[in-house]
């Protein structure tokens, strides 16, 4: 694999995640109320800044207006990045970096924000470095082209993101989410017991993608299955939603949950694709030096 199709997966997957984020700040929501309506986190600096009482603050409609307007420029945020993603090469200039360094950023606090509305599971921060890890990738890698290190980071991002996801499945360090439930019985034909035990092989299967993606005789089979399971996964969001009704009110409700998580499929592709260039490259160069 050449450089130029490393850099076409690493522009995609961030054109991918950010547009999926702009997609649902600018038509849906994000979860910034808990933070903005944290009593025990911000009523001392609303008190001191302001100088107006807790209850005024919240039952305020500009502060929920403040809300809405956040949420829709940090949408139109990712909207440039998307298009910056695509079009952004070594020789860009400086500012369409410092953008999409901005939008990195952004994409950590929401993946920080997301991580506060769970109840401060340190594991749904974690389950987001593909998300957030790719803009930082595509950035580094048009600065160093340090391909070992890149594809060292990006194994590192998915060996925790399918950990996370899988103490999640397995039910056993979390409650097992209801909406991995909803989606199994969705898509297949089975009852809940079944689905939770699909879930809790699915996790176990998660633990152990994240460990041999690391070894490298059994790097290209499990970054395979993570490219697998990735498209999968992300796609369920979709189709599930298809179990009640085929149409565009449907599209426009779950694409773009899709959208952000297409790069947990593009990424081990990435990889797996790298991975077999090389080992076919040093099979021929067994086979040269066998032959001479």
């Amino acid at each position: 694999m050449n450089i130029k199709t490393l850099l076409k997966f690493l522009k995609i997957s961030s054109f991918f995640i950010f547009f999926g984020r702009a997609y649902q700040h600018l038509f849906w929501d994000a979860p910034y109320r808990s933070f903005f309506w944290d009593q025990q986190l911000l009523e001392p600096v609303i008190s001191f800044v302001f100088d107006t009482t807790w209850q005024s603050y919240v039952t305020n409609l500009n502060t929920d207006h403040a809300i809405q307007f956040l949420t829709k420029s940090i949408g139109a945020l990712y909207l440039v990045c998307a298009v910056i993603s695509i079009i952004i090469n070594e020789n860009s200039k400086k500012w369409m970096r410092n953008i999409l360094k901005l939008g990195a950023v952004s994409l950590v606090f929401l993946a920080l924000i997301i991580t506060k509305d769970k109840f401060y599971h340190l594991t749904m921060f974690f389950e987001h470095t593909i998300q957030f890890g790719v803009p930082i990738a595509l950035l580094y890698f048009l600065k160093h082209k340090n391909t070992p290190l890149l594809l060292f980071y990006l194994k590192v991002c998915i060996a925790l993101a399918f950990t996370c996801h899988g103490m999640y499945a397995i039910g056993v360090f979390y409650p097992l989410p209801g909406n991995f439930v909803t989606m199994t019985l969705n898509i297949l034909p089975v009852q809940e017991e079944m689905a939770k035990n699909l879930l809790f092989v699915a996790g176990i299967l998660d633990f152990i993608i994240a460990v041999a993606i690391f070894i490298p005789k059994l790097s290209k089979l499990a970054l395979l299955y993570a490219c697998f399971w990735g498209l999968i996964t992300a796609l369920a969001r979709i189709v599930s939603g298809f179990h009640y009704d085929f149409s565009l009110s449907i599209i426009h409700q779950y694409f773009y949950l899709t959208l952000y998580r297409l790069p947990h499929g593009l990424i081990p592709l990435l990889i797996y694709l790298y991975v077999t260039k090389a080992y076919t490259k040093k099979a021929n160069e067994t086979s040269n030096l066998v032959s001479v």
